[in-house]
């Protein structure tokens, strides 16, 4: 039998899977990020070579260079799981993309800024260029984890209103010169 003591009961190796546990749970409730790729693209009516496109046509068109890819994913997974009950929508994902790589040589990525705003502006009037657009303005503005690279607090319902919570403590509008 061996005398050794154990450094940790059960009780504290429980105490720290839990503690563990709860911090992950409040990194991820709060889109917090330990490292840039740390998240997984999860689809189920696309294919994910056409989502993880679809990932970076989305930022073209939103084009925020201080949010991770994250948020456009979770865009991305809004519209493919509308899609997995709407087989017209599915077909004009796949097929808009399709297009799209078959006008880049399939590397949407390495194409200039002013190209990729060319080919989208192409399809602008396209059901699947108004698609993602019209699912993006509400999944990636509407995320709670985005809104402090906008300097949104949230709704102010809960809290009183904006009249006695800083309506005008915003800092990244030029002064007026005009004091009030």
């Amino acid at each position: 039998m061996n005398n050794v003591k154990p450094q940790y009961s059960r009780r504290a190796i429980l105490k720290m899977g839990v503690m563990t546990a709860t911090a992950a749970y409040a990194y991820v409730a709060a889109g917090i990020s330990l490292s840039g790729k740390s998240w997984a693209l999860t689809v189920k009516a696309l294919d994910d070579n056409t989502a993880s496109h679809l990932v970076s046509i989305a930022r073209s068109i939103y084009p925020h260079p201080s949010l991770d890819d994250v948020y456009y994913a979770a865009s991305v997974e809004s519209i493919d799981a509308q899609a997995a009950n709407d087989p017209v929508l599915k077909k004009a994902l796949i097929d808009g993309v399709a297009n799209l790589m078959k006008n880049t040589g399939g590397d949407w990525n390495s194409l200039p800024l002013a190209k990729r705003t060319e080919l989208l502006q192409q399809v602008a009037s396209d059901p699947f260029f108004q698609a993602v657009r019209g699912n993006m303005v509400v999944s990636l503005y509407d995320n709670p984890g985005v809104w402090p690279a906008f300097g949104y607090e949230g709704s102010s319902f809960e809290k009183g209103g904006y009249i006695n919570r800083g309506f005008d403590d915003i800092q990244w509008l030029p002064a007026s010169g005009k004091e009030g």
